[in-house]
Parts: structure tokens; C-alpha cells; sequence
């Protein structure tokens, strides 16, 4: 440490450009500086003659001292102008690691067509330069000269205050040995002794919105938990999440979410706790994915969070999330690469998983049963001999021999899925084109995923029907099909592990806009088209029970295979098409899933929903109905992101036509 050293002496003794050393002594060079000093001074302002002559006047002791501070001021300022012109010859301004420590993002071109920055940061405490936010070179010449200025000890410097920033420039102009003196940051750093980074995985959870698509965080190893695995305690956990309000329901709670209504809150916690949590509270499996960095990385990625960990940044919930955070932190000490860039749309865990498999950034993987995943296990194989929990009371992991669930995201289809049919509605032939943004489906590949899971978001289908019929009208039109924000369900069945609290009752939930039939117009009494369909705004909520039969797979805590389910829903619905403008409804859907094989499923199901459209004047229209609808789908994967699937559906209500619907498609997830 420098503490009996001034910052001005500290950087000079690091490089022969600042040095003040020469043959001369040090008498010599005051007498030359004052000589030089005082010329100088008269020439630029002669109006202080009398000054300088009281100066003359004083004892040499003082003159020389004053004249000593003045010299020292000098050599500040030209250390620092030297320290600035090797940062603009080195262009360190506009470097991918200066740009990334600063959240700064590509903002257009000026009239010169030199690129404009800026950072997603407004808070003015986070830079020095008054133009900072938007000015990297402005913040580096401030950043430069405030630690010139200010010295490099004590908390409050900015040296001590921005220790990545301060470590990064150190290596960029040759000034390694240069040591700050920052009590607190180095308090925190060695109470945390990090040596290794893992990500940690918690699988999906739709029963917590936040968590619905899965969590990430960052384990940070310490010698004494690496020396002793099960010694967790002696390990934390870097987590970034939402500070959004419990008491939000679900889809408030989305949408804040989603439009940056609640801050960012970054924690570090004691690794058990948080696993705990996961584990015990949520029964939600983990699964840990040790990171191939080097020390120095390391030792960089937590000195950035310590000069961020108290940023409240805006809470996206698909781009700046828990998972972006992780992929942040890894761009910033690797500038030769940018794996946030890899995500346009959105950055979601399991995806970001298989980003850094993919990037030969896992170097191991371990597995962690959640508390029921265990109970199931002594139902599926009651000779087993298995903990409770795979944390004891002591905060010690437990290792088991379970098998590992089908659940590790490594080994899921990718997120994004397009899908490319063929079909017919009676006789009207289409071809369809659809897209989702994730993340599956009760026929989709299941691997990677939680047993059953079934949570969609952002798709939207096309079709294009063409009709030869001339009496049916013209049908040769394209049309919007579906456009869903978010549908899902939550299964818990009641006979596993997983029943018997009141919040893991198996729910869904459908928010989309969709094509329906008007159930309320009389069959061609009218002149209206019968079986025309209408693109209407739907709304629904589910809950009931699940039930799960079959043989589970021996010697591992999942689920036996086939699910069968009965919801009761309430439904509401509104657009131009329908009678009134609106219809609500309640109804129960009955369904099954029959996992045929490994790569085979079929889903079965039967809506059974009852509308009401208020009193109507016509004769012609009724105002309640049952219209019930039963459909049937099945899959075969072909690979891990290609698939056949085959699905059709029939309206049981005689007064509609148009009541059939096949199709025929190929999926490709990416």
C-alpha cells in the first residue's frame, strides 16, 4: 500500500514520462523552480508586481514552499496531460472494456460520422465528467485527472470508489504497481474470497412470476468452500433480480416487469440461503455450471460489481434481467467478444446457459434435487434410502445417488420456434407460418424442461386460405390466426410428491388475440356469413386438478409420465365480430397427455365453455350457448429442434360450419 506516498508521487515513481528524479539535488531544484516560477508568474500578470515583490520579501523558507506547491501543481497537470494523450494515442476511450464498464451503447454517428455513445445509467454519481453519460473520452480525461487530483487512498476516492475502472486504466498505461488504499473495498473482497464462478440454475417456475422462466445467479466459490464441497457456507450467491411488489398479481406483475417498472436489486447472500430457497421453499431443481474464467477475470468481475451493486437500474424482464447480468459481467474482462450481442429479442436463462456450453465456458456441471423431486424419489423406489433435503441443518450439502432429472436446460430445444403447415377447414385448403419466442408446449420435446411444463410467450400464426368453391365467396384472403402474449399452465398432480399445498394447485392462464366462431347466429338465417370467423381479444384463467399415471423412471424423482387433467375457467372475449361486441363465458376443459415414446406424444383435450352475450333484440341470434370444441395433437421429434406435428379440431355446435380443422406442420426450434 501507498499510504505514506501522495498520489501525485505514486503514479510519477510508476513511469519514466512523470518522473521528477534527476542528477541534481533536490535544493537545486527548488532554487531552479522559484527562479522559473516567479519569471514566469510576473511576465503573465504584471499587475501583481508588489505581490511578487512581498514574496521576494519572506523568508526563503516560506518562499520556496509556496513556490514548491506551485511546482507541484504543474507537475499535475502534466502528468495528467500526458497520462490523456497516451489514452487517445491507445484510443482507450472508445475500447469495448472502457464502453462496457460504463453500460454505454452504440447511440448513431455525428455529422463526421465519428460513433456517439451512451449509457443506459442517468444516475450523475455514477460518472465524473458532467458529460460523462454520453461522452466516453470526456469521462476518461475526468476519470484521469479526479485520481491524479484526489490521491489513491481513502474510501471516498474515486480510485476506491471505481475499482475496475481504476485497475483497467492501471493496465492500459503501464501503471500495474500502483496500489490504492481502499479500506472497504478490500474489507468486502476478502470476506468474500473469490476464487471461482458458477452459474447457478433454477429450473422454470410458473407458480413465481419473476421466476416463471427460470433464474440464473452467480455462486461465488472461497478457498474454504472449494477446499470442502459440502461446506457451502462458507460460499455466496451474486444475484440479480426484480424489486417488484409480491402483492402484484400475476399479470401486473408481468407487465411491470416487462416495461421497466420496477427496479433491478442486486444482492450477495450467503449461498445457503439462497439455494434453500430454491430448493425447499420454491421445490424447484438446480442445477450449477462451473465458469472457465482465469483469476485475474475473476478478481475484475467483482471489482465491477462492487462499484455497480448499488446501481437501481431499470428491471427489464426480457433484455436486462438476472441472465444478462451474468453474460454482462463476462463481456466486460473478455472485450474480444460480446455475448450479450447474441440476443436481440430476449435473454433467458436456459438460453444463456447454452450460449456458454456452447462458447466452451461450462467446464463442469452438479445437480441438486429439490425437496419433493426427493419425496417423489422414496415414492417411485421406497428401498432407497434418501435424505429430506439436500441441505441439512447445518447448512452442509447432502449428496445423494439420484438419478438427475430430464430437466437440465443443456440438454432442451432451443427457444425460438417457427413452424410451417398445411391444413384445411371443411374444404377451404390453407398453408400456415407461425412463430414463438418460447418456450414449450405439452407436445413439445420435453427434454431440458420441467416435467410438463407448459408456458408459451410472444407467437403468432399466419394463414393463407384459398377456396375454388364460388358460392362459399371469396376466400383467397391471409389472415391473423392467433397473436398470444402469454398462455400456460401449471401442473401439480395430486398424487405425487408435489400435491398437498394449497399453492401448487394446478392453474393456466391465456392472454392472446384469436380467431372465433360466433356461436349465437342461427344457422343461415341470416344473411351474415355462417362460418365466417372473427379475430377477437381473449382473456382466460383456469384452475382445478391434475393427475399423473405410468411408470416414473426408476432410481430418479421424476413424475410418473402420463398427465390427465379438469379445469373449471372463466373466460372473456371481445371484438367487432361478435354479437355485442363481447361475450363472456365458464366452462371446464378435460385433457390428457400420453408420452408414447421418447420422441412421441399425443394431447388430447375437450373445451366445454358456455357463453353469454347479454340480451339481444334478434330472433335470429341467441343469447347463451354451449359451444364446445375437442381437439387432438400429436408430435414426433425428429432431432432436438425439428419436428413432425399433426393436430385438428372439431366444434360440436350444429348451427356452425367451417367446424373441422387439420394440419399438418414441420417445426424447427433456433
Amino acid at each position: 500500500m501507498l499510504s505514506d506516498k501522495s498520489a501525485v508521487g505514486s503514479w510519477a515513481q510508476s513511469t519514466p514520462l512523470l518522473s521528477l528524479k534527476n542528477s541534481v539535488t533536490h535544493v537545486a531544484v527548488t532554487s531552479i523552480l522559484v527562479s522559473l516560477s516567479a519569471s514566469a508568474y510576473a511576465q503573465a500578470q504584471p499587475q501583481q508586481t508588489k505581490h511578487n515583490k512581498d514574496i521576494a520579501k519572506m523568508p526563503i523558507t516560506q518562499s520556496a514552499k509556496m513556490t514548491a506547491e506551485q511546482a507541484g501543481s504543474l507537475e499535475q497537470q502534466k502528468q495528467i496531460d500526458q497520462l490523456i494523450a497516451t489514452a487517445k494515442q491507445k484510443n482507450l476511450a472508445t475500447h469495448p472494456s472502457w464502453l462496457r464498464l460504463h453500460y454505454f451503447e452504440p447511440n448513431g454517428h455525428t455529422k463526421s460520422g465519428s460513433a456517439r455513445y451512451k449509457s443506459k445509467i442517468t444516475n450523475p454519481e455514477f460518472f465524473l465528467s458532467p458529460a460523462g453519460h454520453t461522452d466516453p473520452q470526456a469521462e476518461l480525461e475526468a476519470f484521469i485527472t479526479a485520481t491524479i487530483t484526489q490521491g489513491i487512498k481513502g474510501n471516498d476516492s474515486v480510485a476506491c470508489r471505481f475499482p475496475a475502472r481504476t485497475h483497467w486504466l492501471k493496465t492500459q498505461l503501464g501503471l500495474e504497481n500502483i496500489q490504492p488504499d481502499c479500506p472497504d473495498f478490500d474489507n468486502w473482497l476478502q470476506a468474500l474470497d473469490p476464487q471461482r464462478l458458477s452459474v447457478v440454475f433454477a429450473e422454470e417456475y410458473p407458480n413465481r412470476p419473476v421466476s416463471a422462466f427460470g433464474h440464473t445467479l452467480m455462486l461465488i466459490d472461497s478457498k474454504a468452500s472449494l477446499a470442502d464441497p459440502k461446506a457451502i457456507d462458507k460460499a455466496h450467491a451474486l444475484n440479480d433480480t426484480v424489486a417488484g411488489n409480491p402483492d402484484d398479481s400475476f399479470l401486473v406483475y408481468a407487465a411491470k416487469s416487462a416495461a421497466g417498472g420496477y427496479p433491478n436489486d442486486i444482492t450477495i447472500e450467503p449461498y445457503p440461503q439462497k439455494l434453500a430457497e430454491y430448493l425447499k421453499t420454491d421445490n424447484r431443481d438446480v442445477w450449477t455450471y462451473e465458469l472457465k474464467l482465469t483469476d485475474a477475470e475473476i478478481q475484475q468481475i467483482m471489482r465491477h460489481v462492487y462499484e455497480t451493486k448499488d446501481l437501481e437500474l431499470p428491471y427489464y424482464f426480457t433484455l436486462d434481467n438476472c441472465a444478462s447480468e451474468i453474460l454482462r459481467y463476462i463481456d466486460v474482462v473478455r472485450p474480444e467478444g460480446n455475448l450479450l450481442d447474441e440476443f436481440k429479442l430476449a435473454v433467458v436463462p436456459s438460453d444463456v446457459v447454452r450460449l456458454l456450453k456452447k462458447q466452451g465456458l461450462i467446464t463442469d456441471q452438479s445437480y441438486f434435487p429439490a425437496d419433493k423431486t426427493l419425496a417423489q424419489a422414496k415414492r417411485n423406489n421406497p428401498q432407497i434410502e434418501l435424505p429430506k433435503s439436500s441441505i441439512d441443518a447445518n447448512n452442509r450439502l447432502i449428496p445423494t445417488q439420484l438419478t438427475p432429472a430430464d430437466n437440465n436446460p443443456l440438454n432442451g430445444h432451443k427457444l425460438q420456434r417457427v413452424m410451417i403447415g398445411a391444413g384445411a377447414q371443411d374444404d377451404t385448403g390453407y398453408l400456415s407460418l407461425a412463430y414463438r419466442g418460447g418456450f414449450n408446449d405439452l407436445l413439445d420435446r420435453p427434454s431440458g424442461y420441467p416435467q410438463n411444463f407448459h408456458l408459451e410467450a410472444g407467437s403468432i400464426a399466419l394463414r393463407v386460405y384459398q377456396d375454388q368453391e364460388p358460392h362459399k365467396g371469396d376466400h383467397n384472403r391471409v389472415e391473423l390466426q392467433e397473436l398470444a402474449i402469454l398462455r400456460g399452465r401449471s401442473f401439480n398432480p395430486i398424487n405425487t410428491a408435489r400435491s398437498g399445498d394449497s399453492k401448487l394447485s394446478s392453474w393456466g392462464v391465456n392472454l392472446q388475440a384469436t380467431q372465433v366462431k360466433d356461436g349465437s347466429q342461427a344457422k343461415l338465417a341470416t344473411h351474415d356469413d355462417p362460418d365466417a370467423s372473427h379475430l377477437v381479444g381473449s382473456f382466460a384463467y383456469e384452475k382445478g386438478i391434475s393427475a399423473a399415471f405410468g411408470t416414473p423412471t426408476a432410481g430418479s424423482g421424476k413424475l410418473p409420465p402420463q398427465l390427465c387433467y379438469a379445469f373449471g375457467s372463466g373466460l372473456a372475449q371481445v371484438g367487432k365480430g361478435l354479437s355485442h361486441g363481447y361475450r363472456v363465458g365458464a366452462g371446464v376443459n378435460l385433457g390428457c397427455r400420453y408420452q408414447l415414446n421418447s420422441k412421441a406424444r399425443v394431447v388430447g383435450e375437450l373445451q366445454m365453455p358456455y357463453w353469454y352475450h347479454g340480451d339481444l333484440d334478434s330472433d335470429n341470434r341467441r343469447s347463451h350457448y354451449w359451444q364446445p370444441i375437442v381437439s387432438l395433437g400429436a408430435q414426433y421429434d425428429l432431432a432436438k429442434n425439428q419436428a413432425i406435428r399433426l393436430q385438428g379440431s372439431y366444434q360440436l355446435q350444429d348451427d356452425i360450419e367451417g367446424r373441422d380443422d387439420i394440419q399438418l406442420a414441420y417445426i424447427k426450434h433456433f
